[in-house]
């Protein structure tokens, strides 16, 4: 059973900043080779999450207003 592990840094603008990681994670998974198994995607911190969400303005622009009025 393989393992690969790979850091992918980000540069976010702030409050309710939403990014698409998609490719990153496609090329991440390109280069390990595996052909099977989890892939994991996780971020460190209290402040930031990972979630997954069709990346679409209308869906991106409702998960914005939703974390403005969880965590204002």
């Amino acid at each position: 059973m393989g393992c690969f592990a790979r850091t992918i840094q980000l540069d976010c603008r702030g409050f309710t900043d939403v990014r698409d990681i998609t490719g990153e994670l496609e090329e991440a998974l390109r280069q390990s080779g595996l052909r099977e198994g989890i892939a994991l995607a996780s971020v460190p911190g209290s402040t930031a999450g990972v979630t997954t969400l069709e990346f679409e303005p209308g869906a991106v622009e409702d998960l914005k207003a939703a974390l403005a009025r969880l965590a204002p």
